[in-house]
């Protein structure tokens, strides 16, 4: 017996029964999308990764891998870097990883101690991207900045084996800077570089990295403001292996001429560097 009653309640029945279905589906995928990624891009210091979140193709997604270095190339561990919603911490190199962002023009916000914060732009394509964050992106030091290498281009007990290094200082104040030491200790305490010893030296730098001198109350080379200079080690044969110390003074112009400095000690492991590049990441 035909009866309308029921055939109303039974399609009403089984629309109901489709959106549900429907819904738990749509929950599902949700859950297993969103709820993961949305706990990978909280900051994360040990894996140095983090994942955006949103329910998107895996055509329509991209991954962003690179490292965030100073304006040298010098990596900066523990630097914060966020893309959307997603933020991850560099690691010890400088290395980050963020996945799932998609694809297109997108923002990468970089910040880290003593740096100013910095934005660079990129255009994500499907797979692995490698947006380039150093030198004219890389990141600006607040305060005088200074960073020190020892290499060799060899680790035989030859005499073809020598000591390369690197003293890299950037000014970023509007003010001169003077720096009146710049020595280099071997592991032996001896000095292997001074680079204000004599007045040829003086004049030899002076006219290699075009900077001012002055002589009063002792010699120190001038910094100009807002630059940046990297001195170049002579090559030293024979090096002793292990440590090696540099010790840097300078001061602003009012402190120089009372003899007041500010006196700075870094020490480098000799690191074995066939490119004789110590910003290559090994």
């Amino acid at each position: 017996m035909y009866d309308p009653q029921f055939w109303r309640r039974f399609r009403k029945l089984g629309f109901l029964t489709v959106l549900l279905i429907l819904g738990g589906l749509y929950a599902a995928v949700a859950f297993y999308t969103l709820i993961p990624n949305l706990a990978a891009s909280r900051f994360d210091t040990t894996k140095a990764r983090a994942v955006v979140s949103g329910f998107l193709p895996a055509a329509d997604r991209g991954i962003i891998e690179s490292f965030v270095c100073d304006i040298f190339g010098n990596p900066i561990p523990n630097a914060k870097v966020k893309v959307m919603d997603a933020e991850v911490a560099t690691d010890s190199q400088g290395k980050f990883r963020i996945e799932n962002v998609p694809l297109g023009q997108v923002n990468l916000e970089i910040s880290a101690v003593g740096f100013h914060s910095t934005k660079v732009t990129t255009t994500i394509e499907p797979g692995i991207n490698y947006p380039h964050i150093k030198f004219d992106t890389g990141m600006h030091p607040q305060e005088f900045y200074v960073r020190f290498h020892a290499f060799t281009n060899s680790l035989e007990d030859t005499d073809t084996r020598l000591l390369f290094g690197l003293v890299e200082v950037v000014n970023p104040s509007n003010d001169p800077m003077y720096v009146s030491r710049i020595e280099v200790k071997d592991p032996s305490g001896q000095v292997v570089y001074d680079l204000l010893e004599s007045w040829e030296i003086l004049q030899l730098v002076k006219s290699t990295y075009d900077l001012e001198v002055v002589m009063e109350p002792l010699p120190a080379y001038v910094i100009a403001p807002k630059s940046s200079v990297v001195f170049e080690l002579d090559a030293l044969p024979d090096p002793l292996r292990g440590s090696y110390h540099l010790w840097l003074a300078y001061s602003s112009p009012a402190n120089h001429r009372k003899g007041r400095m500010q006196a700075l000690h870094i020490v480098d492991e000799m690191d074995y560097d066939p490119n004789l590049d110590p910003h290559i990441v090994k």
